[in-house]
């Protein structure tokens, strides 16, 4: 499921909100205030399988509703909702109001569980990432992950992850091959402003990374991201691109030892 946002109180965003080389490499997410910003939705519980529409605030220090905001990548925010077993992943685009309400028509959960939803923001010219958990009730099915996995399959694209060593606190580049089932390479269309975009969930916590891509030829059918895993351990990375046009979702999973 994608939206995109329609334009509310905005301003052009600053050099310093290019955070599309790494200003995100640090795990954030974890908490629901930060940076003098505190994430306020109205409902937290949500009926499974029932489109709703929900709304939300960011509040500043002094009480106030934040009205203002600045464009990241093509949009005023960007939410992520993850369950906390990282097995449903949905990216939507929040439409702004002028009084500062954030709102997203339709909302719908297709499974039971407690979810993460995070929001990027950039303030101030400061890029922000909050966090928050929600609620659909029902009995949640087992589902299992590998421990790690390189390749994935979308629609009538497989997906590839090429790097192999990869370590903590070191710059690590990803790179993805992108091939339809005849082995034809297609041509990557722009996502957000660029060729692909990036999600890492650590394990166990699910702190958050954020990362844009490297420059790539877009007749390659790879995508590259430059990255820093704060720490060993496991991640599921969601990657988002638009081979031929046609927007695709697969994740993978790591596993650091050091």
């Amino acid at each position: 499921m994608e939206k995109h946002s329609e334009r509310g109180n905005h301003k052009p965003a600053s050099p310093a909100a290019d955070y599309s080389r790494g200003e995100h490499a640090m795990p954030s997410g974890l908490s629901l205030a930060a940076n003098g910003l505190r994430f306020v939705p109205a409902e937290t519980w949500f009926e499974l399988g029932v489109p709703a529409t929900w709304t939300f605030e960011i509040i500043d220090d002094n009480g106030d509703i934040v009205t203002v905001f600045e464009d990241s990548h093509g949009e005023l925010a960007h939410l992520i909702l993850v369950r906390r077993d990282l097995t449903e992943f949905q990216h939507l685009h929040p439409t702004l109001e002028t009084d500062g309400t954030w709102r997203i028509e339709n909302l719908e959960f297709s499974e039971p569980g407690v979810y993460r939803v995070f929001v990027d923001i950039v303030v101030d010219s400061r890029p922000t990432t909050l966090g928050h958990d929600v609620f659909v009730p029902g009995e949640m099915p087992a589902k299992t992950r590998p421990a790690a996995s390189r390749q994935a399959q979308s629609q009538n694209y497989r997906i590839e992850l090429r790097t192999d060593e990869i370590a903590a606190g070191e710059h690590t580049q990803l790179m993805f091959d992108i091939r339809d089932d005849d082995e034809r390479v297609p041509q990557l269309k722009p996502y957000l402003g660029a060729f692909g975009h990036l999600v890492a969930l650590r394990d166990g916590d699910l702190a958050y990374l954020h990362i844009h891509p490297e420059e790539t030829d877009p007749e390659s059918g790879r995508v590259e991201f430059g990255a820093q895993f704060p720490t060993p351990g496991r991640y599921r990375l969601f990657l988002q691109a638009k081979p031929d046009g046609n927007l695709i979702t697969s994740s993978f999973d790591i596993e650091i030892d050091r």
